[in-house]
Parts: C-alpha cells; sequence; structure tokens
C-alpha cells in the first residue's frame, strides 16, 4: 500500500469495560474535515479516537498476530512445521522456516504489515494534531492539560513504536550497515510520497526523539507513576479513562521501548540509563511484581500463563483462547500446529532448569510430529473465568481480585519489565561500551534467574542471555529481532525445529554460528522486502 493511498480509518470505541469496546466506525477523508472536526469536539471523541489506535494495533496485521505469535516467532525458528503439507498454509510456514521472502502469502503478509503499519501511523498524526489544536484555541478546548499531555505522549509511543518496528523487519542489521535503506518516517496528515530514509537517519532522527518526548509528557501526566497500573474498573465513577494503564503506552513502557530503541543501535550507555529508570526504582517492582510461584503453580483453574502482573504493555484480546486452540495445540490439527520439538525444549532451553516457572507453567508435552515428540505452549489458553458479572456480597477488594482475575485471562504481552533487566545485563556485558561491569551484568541477569526459580546452568553470559530471551518472550515478538540484532545464527541451541541429536533427524538443515554461515548469508535471513508497490515510480 503506497503511502500516498492510505485513506484514514479511525476506529471509534467506547470507554467500557477494558476499554475496548467497539461502538461504532468513523471513516473520512482527510478532506472531510468537519467529520474529524466533530470527532474531537469532545473529550470521549478523544479518547475514542486514542482506543481505536491501540485496537488497531492489537489486530491481526500488527501485534495481534504476525508481529508476536505468529509470522515473527515462525521467522525466529520457534516451532517445528508440517515439511510436507502442500495447501497454502502449510506452504506460507515452510517459506517462513527458511526465510524465502518470495512467497506469495509471505509477501502479502509483509505488505499488510506495511500498510496497516503506515495507516495507524497516520491516524496517529490526526489525533496529534487535534491534540495541538485543542490546547491552542483552535479546537473545541475540551481537554486538560493533564490529559492532553498524557495522550499526546501515548501516541508520540505508539507513533515511534509503529515505525520501530517497522524498520527492525524492513531495514538492515544495523550494526553492520546503519546507513543502510530504512523506511519513511511519517510525521504528516497529508497523504503524500516520503522519502525512504537511511536507517541511522529514522532511528536517532526521528524514533528516539519522539520517545524522549513522549517520555517526558508522561512523566508529568500519568497516573500510572503513582498509582500503578489500575487493572481494575472504577465502579463509582465510570470513567476509566485514567485506568488499565497496561493496555495503554504508559510512562514505564515508554521507557521500556527507549531502552530497546538505543539498545538497537549500539549505544550501551543510553540504553543502560533507560533500563536503570525501571530496574533501579523500588517503586517500579512494587507496580509490576513478579509472579507469585505458589499463586501460579498452585493453582489449576485460572492460573496467570501471561505473567501479566509484570507486564508494563500489552494488549486486551477477548478470545486469548482460540489462538491457543489454532494455534498451540487446542482444536487445530497436527499438521497446521506451531510447537518447538520436545528435545530442544527439555534438553536446550530448559537444560538443568527442570524448577523454571515457565517451564512448569507455560509447557506441556505435545502432539508427535515427524517421529518426535514436541512440546506446546500454553500460555495463551483460556482460564476460567471466575470474575461474575454480578458482585453483590463481595466486598471492595474482593471485587478487585476478581476483576484482576478476569483481566490476565484476556491480556496479551508486549512488553515485560524482565527486558529491562536483559538490556541492563547486556549493556555491562558488552566490551568495549564505556558502561562495561560483567559483575554488575551478571547480578542484573540474576535477579530474573531468582524470580523465576531458575539457576545460572554456565558461565557463558551470551548463551543464558540468549536462552532468557526465548524463555521469557516467546509468542511476544521479540526474539527474532534480537538474533536480528546481533546478526546471530540459529544453531541447534537456540532452534526450536530441532531435537539435540539433530544427524538422526533427515531433511533438517543445521544452522551454526561458526561454521558454513558467512556474515552476508545470515544478514539475508532477516530483511524483509520492502512492499513491490511502495517501490513503484520512485
Amino acid at each position: 500500500m503506497k503511502l500516498r493511498n492510505i485513506i484514514i480509518s479511525l476506529s471509534i470505541f467506547l470507554l467500557t469495560g477494558c476499554l475496548c469496546g467497539c461502538t461504532d466506525w468513523l471513516d473520512y477523508k482527510p478532506k472531510d474535515k468537519q467529520s474529524e472536526e466533530q470527532q474531537f469536539s469532545t473529550k470521549d471523541g478523544f479518547y475514542a479516537a486514542v482506543n481505536g489506535i491501540y485496537n488497531r494495533m492489537a489486530g491481526n496485521s500488527l501485534y495481534g498476530k504476525y508481529l508476536s505469535y505468529e509470522m515473527i516467532d515462525v521467522l525466529a525458528q520457534r516451532y517445528t512445521v508440517n515439511l510436507t503439507g502442500d495447501d497454502s498454509y502449510s506452504k506460507y510456514l515452510q517459506a517462513l522456516i527458511n526465510w524465502d521472502y518470495s512467497n506469495e502469502t509471505v509477501l502479502s503478509a509483509l505488505s499488510s504489515i506495511w500498510g496497516e503499519g503506515y495507516s495507524t501511523i497516520m491516524n496517529t498524526n490526526v489525533i496529534l494534531d487535534n491534540l495541538e489544536k485543542d490546547m491552542n484555541g483552535e479546537g473545541a478546548g475540551v481537554l486538560p492539560e493533564r490529559e492532553y499531555k498524557m495522550l499526546k505522549g501515548e501516541m508520540l509511543a505508539a507513533r515511534a513504536m509503529i515505525h520501530f518496528d517497522l524498520l527492525r523487519l524492513f531495514g538492515p542489521v544495523y550494526f553492520r550497515n546503519p546507513e543502510g535503506r530504512g523506511i519513511p518516517y511519517n510525521e504528516s496528515t497529508e497523504t503524500k510520497i516520503l522519502d525512504i530514509l537511511p536507517a541511522k537517519t529514522v532511528l536517532k532522527d526521528y524514533i528516539i526523539r519522539d520517545l524522549k518526548a513522549a517520555e517526558a509528557l508522561l512523566l508529568e501526566s500519568d497516573p500510572v507513576l503513582t498509582e500503578g497500573p489500575r487493572a481494575e474498573y472504577d465502579q463509582i465513577t465510570m470513567d476509566n479513562s485514567m485506568r488499565y494503564r497496561q493496555l495503554r503506552l504508559n510512562y514505564y513502557a515508554t521507557v521500556l521501548l527507549t531502552a530497546r530503541t538505543y539498545l538497537w543501535g549500539g549505544d550501551m550507555g543510553n540504553a543502560l540509563a533507560e533500563a536503570r529508570k525501571l530496574t533501579d526504582d523500588p517503586k517500579v517492582r512494587g507496580f509490576f511484581p513478579a509472579v507469585d510461584s505458589g499463586t501460579l503453580l498452585g493453582n489449576s483453574v485460572n492460573p496467570d500463563l501471561m505473567f501479566s502482573t509484570e507486564c508494563l504493555f500489552g494488549y486486551y484480546n477477548k478470545d486469548r483462547g482460540l489462538i491457543y486452540d489454532y494455534t498451540f495445540g487446542g482444536s487445530n490439527t497436527g499438521n497446521k500446529l506451531l510447537v518447538p520439538r520436545a528435545g530442544y525444549v527439555d534438553g536446550q532451553l530448559f537444560a538443568n532448569n527442570p524448577g523454571d516457572y515457565r517451564y512448569q507453567s507455560q509447557w506441556e508435552n505435545g502432539s508427535t510430529l515427524d517421529g518426535n515428540s514436541s512440546k506446546r505452549l500454553v500460555k495463551f489458553r483460556e482460564i476460567t473465568d471466575i470474575a461474575k458479572d454480578e458482585m453483590s456480597g463481595s466486598t471492595s477488594d474482593e471485587n478487585q481480585i476478581l476483576q484482576v482475575q478476569k483481566f490476565h485471562g484476556t491480556f496479551c504481552s508486549l512488553m515485560k519489565l524482565s527486558e529491562a533487566y536483559y538490556i541492563a545485563a547486556e549493556a555491562m556485558a558488552t566490551e568495549g561500551s564505556e558502561v562495561y561491569d560483567m559483575t554488575a551484568a551478571w547480578n542484573y541477569l540474576q535477579q530474573i534467574f531468582d524470580s523465576r526459580g531458575a539457576v545460572r546452568s554456565s558461565n557463558n553470559f551470551r548463551d543464558l542471555l540468549t536462552k532468557e530471551y526465548i524463555r521469557e518472550f516467546i509468542g511476544e515478538g521479540q526474539v527474532f529481532f534480537y538474533f536480528k540484532r546481533l546478526n546471530k545464527a540459529f544453531d541447534n541451541a537456540y532452534n526450536g525445529r530441532q531435537a539435540i541429536q539433530i544427524e538422526i533427524i533427515p531433511g533438517l538443515p543445521f544452522y551454526d554460528d561458526k561454521e558454513n554461515v558467512t556474515e552476508e548469508a545470515k544478514e539475508k535471513r532477516f530483511i524483509a522486502p520492502l512492499p513491490t508497490n511502495e517501490l513503484d515510480n520512485r
């Protein structure tokens, strides 16, 4: 989809429940200023438009599928797929695990990511434009200054986040070629062709600029800083505009995103500084506590499989259980499932760590594929909804507990606090950086081991950090980008398609960091092609 052809569509959502109740759609072209003015003539209109952005981000074309548990994780070699199926979906999966970006279905998915990404970005620009009008007297003047700052911060962060992930997917392996072809950065509400900028320009001049501006605005306005995520419905005022902060790009999520971008650019000093705003502030861990092992492992009815208490940002999906059913082992047939081999999960990923809470709660034995057993990821499984609509007779505290239990059954994670510890650890473990300190690096990593019931199984820092990214973020869209950032091969220790004794499984390729894989060959796996119609007539 060419940027000049994107037509703005704002999704309108009421502020009910978890801020995602759909009520209407307002479609307008840029010339339809009357509809735009009507949309932003009330406070509720602004919040409805902002909710529409989050709803689009949670759609299949972005973080609700392609950029979380499906396409991006298949590219990251997380799963075994059916190698013999000849239907279109099987061929799509086969193409992805071989990084074949010429497959028609793969190209269609990439085009969908690009088109929906830039369409959503355009919508954030419309909201940002109207926020300025509302504040400077050109609009209706319906927002208090605090809420203006909060919504502007969220939309700047959303614009930066989508651009960043488009850059990570379609741009170069940054440390090898920072001046390579990046993507356009759209700050306009006008439909026009935008220049494709070098990756370094996109990252440092635009993405980080927007994120730092968002941080500053949210620092002055976000209730998460004083009250935490507030993942409960306000039954008194019925106004949830300042609640459910984990479903919005709140201050803490924006800080983590900024740390993530600095790490991508190789700026270890700034990456560490941002990460430490989260790791070294005890208030943050109080607001986003580590999962309680007793509650998690002793609860067979409605365990928090997503570790939602630790999540800084994610999306609401009332049908989360369908992801599990159709993708990981519920009602779907064996040849369409996404499952890693049991030998890999048991013998490589969680080797010497059978007590790890993630291993105990998020994995089960799966079906047999190609004569080998598999493991089933259950973190998306539906949980029993014990939060009754009718709560009469319960105390206020009991109501809140029930609502939180209901929340974690519909929540899907995109950012966890643990990532800040990984970023801090990696920054301090980078030889030659101004913040190099291996003792401190191990300390940050050890804090996550302790919170997961895991043990330090070796002295190989990079190996353990890599496995931590896989253990922690499978299904959440970060593993492929971790490997791309390092231009790292998917060798046997990190490849969910493999069993331990790979040589006894004919037909499965072996990937190794040191043998028979050139840097150029690895790099080609990581760079998705821009949609052809985006390149036409340039």
